[in-house]
């Protein structure tokens, strides 16, 4: 099998990494490595399987095709569980807490998208803002969940936020100006997504406390897209400026601040940042024409995987990180498929 997705969702501590790779074949298989071995998931007799979340516990979300083609929502904890569907044909799990708890999306007997939650009582319809679609993208350890769904005659979509502690109805949580989309949530209940203004412009925004704050934007940018938060409240997303040019940049709460690029390129991305503030992603690295996997800290900024990494075999090279654990452990994509960096001491 072949290795190439993990979604910034999918490490843990202790080298584990969860993911989606490929087989000989082709088809999509869903992958658990566990610091030691590398284990194929299974589907629930179909071909295809994927897998996006990992909890600290090693208990996995994702989906897979049973013997009909159809995909359903798993929790994995050692066998893969099927969760079932709202009463459609399919379903696809996203997000799982530190507790076990699934979200995503599946279809319902009328033949709509609804995001879900699942827990030990079964999968809750979380429903929509009055169109015929939503779907939950990021759930934190308390039960919250957030995606975004669709309004009446679904001429719109804003971000919604769930609580599984009151089991209230989905709450807008309201735009910047035209749509929104929540992508992530932290333990305290800060949000941060995406939402378009009035001119169509995307801006990254943080919700807190009922209010949706835009995080603005540097002088000359164009757009900015927010990709995570940690618990402390710190967050990473990238910036586009009129020329073409990406940058990574990270809000402090305050303060809005570009990460930079490898030797002053045009491109850098983030994509996940972790409990210590360690940012990942990638950047075009000039020397080499190409594009490297990057890590970001406050004490040493910007530096490529590719000049830090010990006894790294010849011809390997890192292309780009996609997740980070709180350990320090890095998903990276390389040019010879997938691996996992481990700290140093």
């Amino acid at each position: 099998m072949t290795y190439g997705e993990v979604d910034r969702r999918g490490i843990a501590t202790s080298m584990r990494v969860t993911g989606t790779g490929r087989d000989a074949a082709g088809n999509a298989r869903a992958f658990y490595y566990n610091g030691k071995e590398t284990i194929d998931l299974g589907t629930f007799g179909g071909r295809d399987a994927q897998a996006y979340s990992l909890n600290r516990c090693g208990q996995i979300a994702g989906w897979a095709q049973d013997k009909n083609g159809l995909a359903h929502a798993f929790h994995y904890d050692g066998t893969l569980n099927d969760l079932g569907t709202l009463g459609g044909t399919e379903s696809f799990g996203f997000a799982i807490s530190t507790c076990g708890k699934v979200a995503g999306w599946s279809r319902t007997s009328m033949g709509e998208t609804h995001a879900f939650y699942n827990d030990n009582a079964g999968m809750r319809d979380l429903g929509t803002l009055g169109g015929n679609a939503s779907y939950a993208l990021a759930m934190n350890g308390v039960g919250q969940v957030v995606g975004y769904a669709y309004g009446p005659g679904n001429n719109w979509y804003h971000a919604f936020l769930y609580d599984a502690r009151t089991g209230a109805p989905i709450q807008d949580l309201g735009t910047l100006g035209d749509t929104s989309m929540a992508v992530d949530i932290n333990d305290a209940g800060k949000i941060v997504g995406n939402s378009r203004v009035a001119d169509g412009v995307l801006n990254a925004f943080c919700w807190e406390a009922g209010t949706m704050h835009n995080l603005g934007l540097l002088p000359g940018a164009r757009s900015a897209e927010a990709r995570a938060i940690n618990d402390a409240g710190l967050i990473v997303g990238n910036m586009t400026y009129p020329d073409g040019r990406q940058v990574a940049f990270l809000h402090d709460g305050t303060t809005l601040r570009e990460l930079g690029t490898l030797g002053g390129s045009s491109r850098s991305t983030a994509v996940a940042i972790n409990g210590a503030g360690l940012v990942v992603g990638s950047s075009v690295n000039p020397a080499a024409n190409a594009e490297h996997a990057v890590v970001w800290s406050s004490s040493y900024g910007m530096v490529d995987l590719n000049t830090r990494v010990r006894n790294l075999p010849a011809g390997i090279v890192l292309v780009s990180a996609l997740a980070v654990a709180d350990d320090g452990g890095i998903a990276v994509l390389t040019n010879k498929g997938l691996g996992v960096l481990r700290p140093r001491n």
